[in-house]
């Protein structure tokens, strides 16, 4: 697949507003053309994704009609191009070479054309990031590191609210950086919006049963892989750096003495303490990095079921317990929600786990789309769904048993508040432990745990 085909097919990507999953899409473009050009492509599609509104809010400022009426493939291809002008400091020449070969007509060609030279026109120059650049109109802040400085002020958010300020220039939805701001304060909020736009470090989980984390490092070495030790916190963790994308085509990994997990993920099965012969349910198992997780931490000897509500993620639970030779996890289709009918003429469990469906905006950097899932509507159909599941779930436990109620965002409606209403409605419910991790720069990404004691 030539260059130009893997442009075009991010192209695609872009056009397509609805949908598949943006991992799921670029999927599709594995094992095609070279690996460089497929890594520089699916960089160009994240972040074309990631920084929609940014990029719109900037288009617009230089060309009013940039976007107004245009097909969803025009705005895909203006997006895509207005990255790379002002993130990839590209030149305007190497923009509209790569435009003449996406084969789009002469009229749309031309009108793109006129919108990148605008655009390039008012690009003064790259300055060091300071948060004087969440303050001024004619900045615009690119990383922690680098903003742009333009030749005049464009943006016109001087008088705008704060929330607004930040959602334009950090590309994020205006109630999500509210929710921000009304939940965890105005300083957290600014932080949490630079977050969501970090590159995400990539990390394993050494598998206890077959190897260490320090065994691990020593072996990746010798394939060329750097890694680093996280420690006392994260004794399985090791944060992958210098060739950290070739790791599946190393004997480390065909063996199964590793799995990538993120290092908060990796801090949630340790709070359920599995031990060898109990009974354990994992109600929302898929991938499988807490199921196999769990599996190890009882040296492959409890009786763990992991249930999910589709096949072809059941099969991925499998692919990873094989690879990883554990033996002790039964897997079964089964929709979370009628937990308590499903179960009802079985022995209850002695520990449970929950990784609830969320609204992932701990992951925002890792899940490029999934910034624009979050609105109000969404934020209701969502916290009913964890409601019915904390509920189904609670009366499978034992008296005396474990819950782990986990997830993959940060909110306080979806975390903190839905625990107090599930303890509201069971009195003799204690919350044993509660925890709340925000995305940090080479750390884990954002999250929340509690541990609930079932009376």
């Amino acid at each position: 697949m030539t260059s130009a085909s893997l442009l075009r097919s991010s192209l695609e990507i872009l056009s397509d507003r609805r949908g598949k999953s943006l991992q799921h899409k670029l999927q599709g473009l594995s094992g095609k053309g070279r690996p460089g050009d497929l890594r520089r492509v699916t960089a160009w599609t994240h972040g074309a994704i990631r920084h929609r509104r940014t990029l719109g809010a900037v288009l617009g400022a230089v060309a009013k009609r940039a976007l107004k009426g245009r097909s969803d493939r025009i705005l895909g291809l203006l997006e895509l191009l207005a990255f790379r002008a002002l993130f990839s400091d590209e030149s305007l020449d190497d923009l509209l070479a790569d435009l003449k070969r996406v084969g789009e007509s002469k009229k749309v060609n031309a009108h793109v054309e006129r919108v990148l030279g605008a655009l390039d026109a008012v690009i003064s120059e790259r300055v060091p990031w300071s948060e004087e650049a969440e303050h001024r109109d004619d900045l615009l802040p690119l990383s922690r590191a680098e903003a742009i400085r333009f030749s005049k002020p464009i943006l016109g958010l001087e008088q705008r609210r704060q929330s607004t300020r930040l959602a334009t220039l950090y590309s994020l939805p205006d109630p999500l950086v509210e929710a921000w701001i009304e939940g965890h304060g105005l300083e957290t909020a600014r932080e949490l919006c630079r977050a969501s736009n970090d590159t995400a470090p990539l990390f394993v989980r050494a598998c206890t049963l077959k190897t260490d984390a320090p065994a691990l490092r020593e072996r990746l070495a010798q394939d060329e892989i750097e890694a680093s030790l996280v420690g006392p916190s994260a004794p399985q963790a090791l944060r992958l750096d210098e060739g950290r994308w070739r790791f599946r085509h190393t004997d480390a990994w065909r063996e199964g003495t590793f799995l990538v997990q993120d290092l908060t993920a990796q801090r949630v099965a340790p709070l359920l303490a599995p031990q060898p012969g109990e009974r354990i349910l994992d109600l929302c198992a898929a991938p499988g990095g807490k199921t196999t997780h769990l599996a190890e931490l009882s040296g492959d000897k409890a009786q763990i079921v992991a249930c999910d509500l589709k096949m072809n993620r059941l099969r991925k639970i499998e692919q990873n317990l094989e690879r990883l030779g554990l033996s002790s996890v039964e897997t079964r289709r089964h929709d979370a929600r009628y937990a308590a009918q499903d179960f009802a003429e079985e022995p209850p469990f002695d520990a449970l786990l929950l990784d609830a469906p969320c609204s992932n905006t701990g992951v925002l950097r890792r899940r490029s789309e999934a910034r624009w899932r979050f609105d109000v509507s969404s934020q209701r159909r969502l916290r009913k769904i964890q409601d019915e599941l904390l509920r189904a779930a609670l009366p499978l436990v034992r008296g005396g048993g474990r819950l782990v109620y986990s997830l993959c965002s940060i909110e306080v409606d979806e975390g903190r508040d839905a625990i107090a209403a599930l303890r509201a409605e069971h009195p003799g419910l204690e919350l044993e432990h509660e925890e709340l991790w925000f995305p940090t720069p080479g750390g884990g990404d954002g999250g929340y745990a509690a541990l609930l004691r079932v009376p």
